[in-house]
């Protein structure tokens, strides 16, 4: 039977802290497997020269940061200045919304959506274990996917695939910021948001964005999980989207790539259930769960970040009329047609790691 919702809750949810993402809890959680392995050097990964792990490979990640920050410094200029403003009420917030869905993609935008915000997805504390709560007012969040580069990417789990990934987050950045300037240009109030504040997957899916995959992103129609996302809080009056269903979960349940290309075996094969193995997990929800703790342990070895679920994602393709009519398929939702579809991805070479000098002579065309 086809899910006619993209998730469905089992459970009593809880607010999570972000104290308990993977992240944070490597560094104070004994428990946590990346806690027991130490962050290699970038001495230690580069002296070798292998490919994809080179000085320069480095430096381009280095590079692709430049621009993260950017929220906590808007924030702060915020505070420091008068921002009182005229506020301009839309006669029609649908044509409203239109506008601003053309200001956030003329930012860096790929996909663009807006939510009321379900307040079981604010966090109920940050990493300094400060309670969150949204400002009055502000019910409505504009979530926003940035898409990464296709070709680095290809190359994961080295540190030139780390550089699309660095980029994402630097042009998060410069979008989120960009839309909440819009929006308090505009008299409205507008808080900017990264990973933090709130979990993104779930006000993106919300938000009509895409579906949950086996590897725990976000699926995009014609990205796949090939974005970063971001989000602006806002009390503006915005028009909000209805979340989509094309087919994600089906195509999941006979792929498997993902899990299969995972060297640390975060991923499941298995079915969907309730609950996660670490406290990293937020239960309450039917979905693919993954292993967040093993996933960062291999990180820290490898010394850079891996995107090989991404890599592998068949949903991760660059436009063609070929790719369209494949998804065009995948909404069908027929297992014997994603079986296929799955083969085809294999036979065509598709998710395979490339090497870095074909890529950056493609890259240099």
């Amino acid at each position: 039977m086809h899910p006619t919702k993209p998730y469905t809750k089992v459970g009593d949810v809880q607010r999570f802290n972000q104290r308990y993402t993977a992240f944070a809890r490597a560094n104070w959680d004994e428990t946590c497997l990346a806690h027991k392995k130490r962050l290699r050097s970038i001495q230690e990964i580069t002296e070798a020269g292998k490919a994809g792990y080179t000085v320069e490979d480095s430096a381009l990640h280095v590079g692709s940061r430049a621009m993260t920050g950017q929220i906590g410094r808007y924030l702060q200029e915020v505070s420091e200045e008068d921002t009182e403003k005229k506020r301009y009420d839309p006669a029609d917030p649908r044509a409203f919304t239109r506008r601003l869905k053309h200001a956030a993609r003329l930012y860096g935008a790929a996909i663009v959506g807006i939510t009321r915000v379900n307040p079981l997805w604010v966090y109920a504390c940050n990493g300094q274990e400060q309670p969150i709560e949204l400002p009055e007012g502000i019910d409505t969040a504009v979530v926003i996917a940035v898409a990464m580069d296709y070709e680095t990417t290809q190359t994961s789990p080295s540190i030139m695939a780390s550089a699309s990934t660095g980029n994402g987050y630097s042009a998060m950045d410069f979008t989120a910021v960009c839309v909440a300037k819009y929006l308090a240009e505009l008299g409205w109030q507008a808080i900017p948001s990264g990973n933090d504040t709130a979990l993104s997957i779930p006000l993106a899916i919300d938000a009509g964005l895409g579906e949950l995959g086996r590897n725990g992103l976000l699926i995009t129609e014609f990205y796949g999980p090939r974005v970063r996302l971001c989000k602006v809080f806002t009390d503006a009056p915005l028009v909000p989207d209805k979340p989509v269903i094309f087919g994600v979960k089906e195509f999941c349940d006979v792929c498997m790539k993902c899990a299969d290309t995972c060297p640390s075996r975060s991923i499941t094969w298995e079915e969907m259930t309730s609950s996660g193995p670490t406290p990293s997990n937020n239960p309450g929800v039917l979905k693919w769960y993954i292993h967040p703790d093993k996933c960062l342990a291999f990180w820290r070895v490898n010394g850079t970040g891996c995107a090989n679920c991404i890599r592998s994602c068949p949903f991760n393709k660059l436009p063609g009329k070929i790719h369209d009519g494949a998804r065009a398929l995948i909404k069908l939702r027929s297992r014997p047609i994603n079986q296929a579809l799955v083969k085809l991805d294999d036979l065509c070479g598709y998710g395979k790691r490339k090497d870095v000098e074909e890529v950056l002579d493609r890259m240099s065309n």
